[in-house]
């Protein structure tokens, strides 16, 4: 097949869409990427990519970068971000070559990376499959209170535009489906659960943890989403246990208040910052960990999603601790990798966390377990093939109905 993925994102920034793409095009298909200036998570564009590198192949993928505004560090230039990637997006799209078989967007935030989409596949008539990693709008409702002003009504209906013009929406976490379903309308049968896969290169590496700290480890991004405040809170709660750390390995824009709550709240000798690090250390990070951490916020229903990291956290074979709802939650019960409190829940994230320090026993069989779950649902091999069946099921039934 010849297909036009859209996605905002992709290398050097660090998010699956870029494998995906790899292993498509591996596979015989030619795949194109329209995308933007790599600018995640630090908000300012690297230098070589300013001025040039707009269309290049990396790896067998055809790469297109377009206009857009570095992210910054507060939520006006976040916006300015999303606004011009999708009108470069928009104007670029209308010179590609008409004859693309399918049109894949990887939807991250913000949905409207799904815009230059529905316009392409509107305009020559080819099916749009769009997979879901972030619920939109409710993604805006940690920076937009309330749902009657008029900028919340307008994302909401261009969210549902774009959503409604996908013929497949694939989700990575089964709790979506309510939410598209009776927010936007979409009928169930145009919807597929698909979960996020995890890297597989550390399944021959001795990850096995050394020393007698007990280290929890979080990796990922630092951001208003991951309530990591309160899992600061929770570690204030128990800092008088002697004998643990907990390792935050990413960047985002809560990293300086949680430096500020750490130094304010005398928590330097449990609390370590790594700043964002290199894919090639992660494995650094997982041998280091004892148990990994994972949280979300429950003010809304983006709390309820499958954060890619615990993939990562179970195929790596570890303990997950977590302060999380939903599909994430169910997971780690059913799987029985390790212990949750509910999103919010700082004393029981905290009980957790003591738990798991004081009584070791009692999770001496989760690494194991996580390892085993994810290698029957989180593999590499099954999303692609199963991605692959969509796209084509998606082309056969548009070459019937013509």
């Amino acid at each position: 097949m010849k297909l036009l993925v859209v996605c905002q994102y992709y290398h050097p920034e660090n998010f699956q869409v870029t494998p995906i793409c790899e292993q498509l095009a591996a596979d015989g298909h030619d795949v194109t990427v329209l995308t933007g200036l790599p600018n995640y998570p630090e908000g300012t564009v690297p230098k070589e990519y300013r001025h040039g590198r707009r269309d290049e192949v990396i790896n067998g993928v055809r790469v297109i970068r377009t206009f857009e505004i570095g992210r910054g560090k507060n939520p006006f230039r976040l916006a300015l971000n999303y606004l011009s990637f999708c009108l470069s997006a928009c104007m670029r799209v209308g010179r590609l070559d008409p004859d693309f078989d399918a049109v894949f967007v990887y939807q991250l935030s913000p949905v409207f990376m799904g815009e230059p989409a529905r316009r392409y596949a509107e305009k020559h008539g080819v099916p749009m499959l769009l997979y879901c990693c972030d619920l939109w709008p409710e993604s805006i409702k940690m920076y937009i209170k309330g749902e009657s002003g008029p900028v919340f009504r307008l994302v909401r209906r261009l969210s549902r535009r774009i959503y409604m013009a996908a013929d497949r929406i694939i989700v990575q976490s089964k709790s979506f489906f309510e939410y598209f379903k009776n927010t936007h309308g979409i009928p169930e049968e145009r919807m597929r659960y698909l979960p996020a896969f995890a890297d597989e290169s550390c399944l021959d590496m001795d990850l096995t943890p050394e020393g007698d700290t007990v280290d929890f480890v979080f990796l990922g991004n630092l951001g208003i989403a991951q309530n990591l405040l309160e899992v600061l809170a929770a570690v204030e709660m128990i800092k008088d246990i002697p004998g643990f750390k907990v390792h935050f390995v990413g960047e985002g824009t809560r990293l300086e208040d949680m430096k500020r709550f750490t130094a304010k709240h005398g928590l330097e000798d449990k609390v370590v910052f790594y700043g964002r690090r290199p894919a090639e250390e992660m494995p650094k990070f997982y041998k280091l960990a004892d148990a990994c951490l994972v949280s979300l916020k429950a003010d809304n229903l983006t709390g309820r999603t499958i954060p890619a990291k615990v993939q990562g956290y179970m195929m790596a074979g570890k303990p997950v601790i977590g302060m999380i709802d939903g599909s994430a939650r169910e997971v780690i019960e059913t799987s029985g990798c390790g212990i949750c409190a509910a999103a919010g829940d700082v004393k029981g994230f905290a009980e957790a966390m003591r738990t798991f320090i004081t009584d070791r026993e009692r999770f001496a069989d989760c690494g194991r377990a996580a390892r085993e779950y994810a290698k029957q649902n989180f593999r590499k091999e099954t999303f692609i093939r199963e991605l692959e069946k969509e796209l084509k099921e998606l082309k056969e039934n548009e070459n019937v109905s013509i």
